[in-house]
């Protein structure tokens, strides 16, 4: 079994020219040393390192390509060094970020915009083609495949919130798409913007201008001046003041009128000062107080006051909301009928006025007086309606037989007064007998007299006096308590049979 395997470590040449030895000899002969190899031309070597550099060329080729065809460049960060920056203490927005495979940007552009997307600062470009540029230097280091920038200051002086996006733009060569990332939000914080914390009237109720209070009369408000209404507040932070806008309104919205005070330039390029107009009623200090500013309003009727700080560097911005004030409310001075008589006496509610059948009808004289303010209103009825709040008319009585004369005062606010006369006329004899003269003959055809025969011939009864009909014709029945005697008694107690 030996010898066969040991021959096949032979070479065949070899097994053919040799004898076959014993297998001592032959575990002897695979132990010794293997023969030296024989020396290959010299084409074969230059051959072997011919190949060898082609190998290393086709992996340098492989390796340009991978080069070639690596990733895209991307922002890797993003970000501003702080939330919220304070503008009136000289901070201006700073932001960091990385890129990976600077080497393959041209140019970076960034750029800022506000929350609705419409842009404010920028784009602010980089260019990379050539390195990193100047303005970038002291704030951002390139290592290998990966540029970062630390905290580069931007120049942006408004207040407001913004976003801020950064866009790389490769080499042309390179055909890539740019590559973008957005910023989370940062806030710059301006000058504390004026704020107006109260607005109120003095008092919500005046009485009209020259309304008379006593203590002894009933409670009223007090007048109102010259000044008219008066009204008081506080703003704060007014060191970023530019004006106050004071402005009157009704109630339902009405615009009656307003003033405008101003306190410093409209760039705030000087300190806020008081106007001449405020410096009896203002302070300034911490916040600004006001007390009393009079506000010229004097008519009766409601008023609400509306105050609005306006803002230093507002620009194009909008005005803040305004601060409303309660209804103010100036009362009317109360009317009142101080006189109203007929015929020179005071007014009486009703009237009976005698009137003899076929005698013209009397007519009477109405005077009035009525106190009030500029609110007050008197119209006389029927006829002729509105009149002043003094004077005196005749008017004439009607052939109806009844008259009703209204006096009306009305304030405009409150419910009228009013005061009425009725006038009432009457027949005074309204059963007067037809007297006959009995002692007179009829008259016959020559001219001579014929007395009557019969009963009727006998002499006539001596006329009996009237002496209710004496003082009918009286100057005393003509007061009213006589009419209303005769209008109410009974014919039979008016002893009126003939």
């Amino acid at each position: 079994m030996a010898g066969p395997q040991i021959e096949q470590w032979h070479e065949p040449e070899l097994q053919g020219n040799q004898p076959v030895e014993p297998a001592a000899t032959t575990a002897a002969i695979t132990l010794a040393p293997s023969p030296t190899p024989l020396h290959r031309p010299r084409w074969q070597k230059r051959a072997a390192i011919a190949a060898g550099i082609a190998a290393l060329g086709g992996l340098g080729g492989v390796l340009w390509w991978l080069l070639r065809t690596s990733p895209s460049p991307h922002i890797l960060d993003l970000s501003p060094s702080q939330s919220q920056y304070q503008l009136t203490q000289g901070e201006t927005p700073r932001l960091s970020w990385q890129v990976s495979h600077p080497q393959q940007v041209e140019t970076m552009l960034l750029r800022g915009y506000a929350p609705d997307g419409t842009l404010v600062y920028g784009p602010e470009t980089y260019d990379l083609s050539e390195g990193l540029p100047v303005n970038l230097l002291p704030y951002c280091d390139q290592t290998g495949r990966r540029l970062t920038c630390r905290e580069v200051p931007l120049e942006l002086r408004q207040p407001g919130t913004y976003r801020f996006e950064l866009t790389l733009l490769p080499a042309m060569a390179l055909n890539l798409a740019p590559v973008e990332a957005t910023s989370s939000l940062v806030t710059l914080a301006g000058p504390a913007q004026p704020r107006v914390v109260e607005l109120a009237p003095d008092q919500v109720i005046y009485s009209e201008a020259g309304t008379q209070v006593s203590a002894n009369g009933p409670a009223m408000a007090p007048p109102v001046t010259e000044a008219g209404i008066r009204v008081s507040w506080i703003v704060s932070h007014p060191e970023s003041l530019q004006a106050l806008l004071l402005v009157v309104k009704r109630p339902d919205g009405t615009t009656l009128g307003g003033r405008r005070f101003t306190l410093s330039p409209a760039d705030g390029s000087a300190p806020t000062t008081l106007p001449e107009e405020l410096k009896p009623f203002c302070q300034l200090q911490e916040q600004l107080i006001c007390q009393g500013v009079p506000s010229g309003m004097l008519d009766v009727g409601q008023y609400q006051f509306e105050l609005t700080a306006v803002p230093a560097n507002l620009g194009d911005g909008e005005l803040p909301a305004a601060k409303q004030s309660e209804v103010v409310n100036i009362e009317p001075r109360p009317v009142r009928i101080a006189a109203f008589t007929i015929n020179g006496r005071e007014a009486q509610p009703k009237y009976l006025v005698p009137v003899e059948p076929g005698q013209p009808i009397p007519g009477f004289q109405v005077a009035w007086r009525v106190e009030g303010g500029s609110t007050a209103r008197v119209e006389l009825l029927p006829s002729p309606g509105s009149v002043s709040l003094q004077g005196n008319l005749s008017m004439p009585l009607s052939p109806a037989g009844t008259t009703t004369v209204t006096l009306r005062v009305t304030d405009g606010q409150n419910p009228p007064l009013v005061r009425a006369v009725t006038f009432e006329t009457f027949n005074p004899r309204p059963n007067q007998p037809v007297i006959i003269n009995q002692g007179a003959a009829a008259p016959t055809g020559d001219g001579s007299a014929q007395r009557p025969s019969g009963p009727a011939a006998q002499p006539s009864a001596p006329a009996r006096s009237d002496p209710l009909g004496d003082r009918m014709n009286s100057p005393e029945s003509t007061s009213n308590d006589n009419l209303t005697d005769l209008q109410n008694r009974s014919p039979e107690e008016l002893d009126l049979a003939f």
